[in-house]
């Protein structure tokens, strides 16, 4: 998606987030940036573009939050190609969460 497409404002922070599709798959990533419509996060598998997924996302003093999404891209991390966070997955979020943004503005505040 370019960046004029977006409609949320993007910020540059690495927070957990957790991936499940259905019960065989669970794995651990870490977001790159992240705005209250999606997430580009970094996994040490690929999933396939178009795939479902539930995202755990853990945003420092707030409480955990839970959202369906469907990956719109993967690709090579080129900055870990054969380390532990080998991908990229562009995630966009099945309903947005607004009320996530004020945690974002307060975080990357700190920062």
């Amino acid at each position: 998606m370019t960046e004029e497409r977006r409609s949320a404002k993007r910020h540059a922070l690495w927070v957990p987030v957790e991936l499940r599709q259905g019960e065989d798959v669970y794995m651990l990533a870490v977001s790159r940036n992240i705005s209250f419509t999606g997430v580009l996060v970094i996994v040490g598998a690929a999933l396939g573009e178009g795939e479902r997924v539930e995202l755990t996302i853990s945003v420092p003093n707030a409480d955990d939050r839970k959202v369906m999404g469907d990956i719109v891209r993967v690709q090579v991390n080129d900055e870990d190609p054969d380390g532990l966070w080998k991908y990229l997955l562009a995630i966009h979020f099945e309903e947005a969460v607004p009320e996530l943004e004020a945690a974002f503005e307060k975080l990357e505040a700190r920062s």
